[in-house]
This record gives structure tokens, C-alpha cells and sequence, in this order.
């Protein structure tokens, strides 16, 4: 899935306010390349996921191809290493958590004096929120800010959505420009008074074609034998309470019911992991469940695998749906965010209402 728009010209080239910045020209021809466009990427967590994913595509596709990359994360995962390997300059600091972000706001504010950046990608309301402060003290950059999860995605009560009100709110208002994920999000963003129209653009995550084969050359498969035959269900994704895993995990007794030799696998972690296992015992699902663990995206992750399932409750994008289709896979998915752009209903897999095991 490709990106629809990209950052206007003057995201990348307009001096932030009260500070002077050498001016690129970009319509000029001349036999002298022009200097990389210098970009500083800040996300509060490398580990597994789709934000990390991004910014491994966007660096590993532009960096020394006019631009010159670096990278402030949390340091855990796989990220770092590989962007390390491709010459990216990868600096940790422990931003995880909302506490410590603050703490060492300093510390990123050095990292931005340090690299220089002509443009600061935020990614997520941690880093746009509370980043904001440190390109603020840095002299300010201009700063893109990609909503991969918008902070009203954390309401539960009346004193988180109004904190969370004025976190995204704060974030959209001080970035020159906001990348929403889907077209879910951007009318989100709007309607809430989050963040005016011309200052969002949509861009839809994109995957790596690389990693994938072509999926024409996948004999088509019918769900509904591939299920009866005792091929596997797949679940693929970070095992925590947003993505529903428990909901397909519930819906197991029925579906063995219909179909004894059905049997799914589970390929993720995270801190819901035992939880999830404790459930799967408790419904007697035995052998008939799966839990592999982590593994990196890639068509070996598909191949034996008939149908992915992403019972997401909530989901701004849903790029584990893009990559189970660019595998041939058929998918079923709740019909929430941007899942509900990307599947195309009855025709590229089925949409169900999220948190319903007996409709999934």
C-alpha cells in the first residue's frame, strides 16, 4: 500500500520561527547535489509494533537516497541494531513510559542540537506531545507529527479524555504538519477539534513488498475448507488487551465445534501473554492453541497459516491485515479504524463487529 501525499515543501525547507536556517532551493538545476535533507526520527518504543515498522521502512528506503536519517528510540528490539547496520545514527534514551519521557526531555533535547535535523518526525502522542518541549529548547525544527496512536485512543474516563483531549491536542497544534494513519483517524482528528483540516494529510502505513511474494502467484484459498480441512488460524501481533487476541481465543470452542481439526497459532508477545495462555487452559482448548512467540513480519510467519484473524478492539491501522493480504492469506477482521479501509468486506476477507467471539 503505497503513501497517497507527502509532506509539502515547506514542512521541509521553512526556517521555524525565530530561527534562521540555510534556505534549500529545490526547482534550480545545478551539477552540484544538494545537501540530504537532514530527519530525526523520535518514537518512545522500538519493540514490536507498527510504529517501530514505519520507521524501519522510511529509513531503510530513503536514507542515503537524499536524506540523511537518525533515529532517538527506547533502544529495545530489533530496530536499533538494523538501523545501526544501514549507517542510521541510533541514539537510546528510556522514553517508554509518560515519567521517564519527561525526565530525560533534556537529554532528547541535546540529541536535536546534536543532529541538527532540518525536520523532527514524531511519532505517536508520546513523542509529539512531550518531544514538542524538546524541539521547542532545541531551537525548534519543523516537526511532522505521525497520529499512529492518537492519545483518545487511551480514554477510560472523564479526566483521561480531557488529559488526553489536551495532549493531542497540544500535539497537532504545535507540529507544522499531521500524517494521519487512516481516513478513520483524519475525520477523528477533525470532528473533535484536534486539528484543522488543511494542516492533516493522510498517508496509510505502508509494507514492504520485499518481504513478500507475489501474491498472484497464491492458488486462492477458500476459508471455509481451509478451516474444515485442519489447517491453522492465525493470530499475529503484540499480545496486549487492544488487540483482542482473547476474543479469538473465546471464540475457539465454537469454532472447534464445527470444525474439529482447526487449530490456531499465535505469534506475538507481550505483558497479556500469560493471561491468554490461562484462558486457553481454562477453556480445555489443549494442543488446539499455540503460542510461538515473537517473530519478525515475513511470509515465513504466513505460510503456514489459512486464515489471519485480527480481532483488534480498536486499531488505527492494521498493518498486520496489509501483510497477511501481500501473503495471500485471506483475512477476518473487526470492522473498527482503519481496518475497515483496508478489508474490502465478503471480497478480500470478512469484517466483524470487535469484542464478539460468537460473531467472529
Amino acid at each position: 500500500m503505497s503513501s497517497r501525499s507527502a509532506p509539502s515543501r515547506d514542512a521541509r525547507t521553512s526556517p521555524g520561527p525565530g530561527r534562521r536556517r540555510r534556505q534549500r532551493t529545490f526547482t534550480k538545476r545545478s551539477s552540484v547535489a544538494p545537501d540530504p535533507i537532514r530527519l530525526l526520527h523520535v518514537i518512545h518504543s522500538s519493540a514490536f509494533g507498527g510504529g517501530p515498522a514505519m520507521v524501519d521502512l522510511l529509513c531503510s528506503r530513503l536514507h542515503g537516497h537524499g536524506f540523511d536519517m537518525s533515529i532517538v528510540s527506547s533502544g529495545e528490539g530489533e530496530l536499533p541494531a538494523r538501523m545501526s547496520g544501514l549507517g542510521v545514527r541510533v541514539t537510546s534514551l528510556p522514553l517508554a513510559t509518560k515519567g521517564s519521557f519527561l525526565r530525560h526531555l533534556p537529554q532528547l533535547a541535546t540529541v536535536i542540537r546534536r543532529e541538527r535535523p532540518d525536520l523532527v518526525h514524531l511519532h505517536g502522542h508520546f513523542a509529539a506531545s512531550l518531544g514538542q518541549f524538546a524541539v521547542l529548547a532545541a531551537g525548534r525544527p519543523r516537526t511532522i507529527y505521525s497520529a499512529q496512536w492518537p492519545a483518545y485512543l487511551d480514554d477510560v474516563d472523564a479526566y483521561s479524555r480531557v488529559r488526553n483531549w489536551i495532549a493531542e491536542s497540544l500535539s497537532c497544534r504545535l507540529a507544522n504538519r499531521v500524517v494521519a494513519v487512516s481516513e478513520h483517524d483524519r475525520q477523528t482528528l477533525i470532528r473533535r477539534r484536534l486539528c484543522a483540516a488543511p494542516k492533516l494529510t493522510l498517508i496509510y502505513n505502508a509494507y514492504d513488498p520485499a518481504k513478500f511474494p507475489d501474491p498472484a502467484k497464491f492458488p486462492d484459498v477458500d476459508a471455509d475448507s481451509a478451516v474444515a480441512n485442519g489447517t491453522t488460524l492465525g493470530f499475529v501481533g503484540r499480545l496486549v488487551d487492544q488487540k483482542g487476541c482473547d476474543v479469538l481465543i473465546q471464540a475457539m470452542p465454537k469454532i472447534l465445534a464445527q470444525h474439529p481439526q482447526a487449530s490456531l497459532r499465535v505469534v506475538g508477545d507481550g505483558p497479556e501473554r500469560q493471561r491468554l495462555e490461562d484462558l486457553a487452559r481454562r477453556l480445555d482448548l489443549g494442543r488446539a492453541v499455540e503460542f510461538v512467540g515473537y517473530r519478525p513480519m515475513s511470509a515465513a510467519v504466513m505460510r503456514d497459516i489459512a486464515v489471519v484473524v485480527v480481532p483488534s478492539r480498536y486499531e488505527p491501522f492494521g498493518i498486520v491485515a496489509v501483510e497477511a493480504m501481500a501473503s495471500g492469506r485471506p483475512v477476518v477482521a473487526s470492522a473498527v479504524g482503519g481496518l475497515s479501509e483496508i478489508v474490502a468486506d465478503g471480497r478480500t476477507g470478512l469484517l466483524v463487529p470487535p469484542g464478539d467471539p460468537d460473531r467472529l
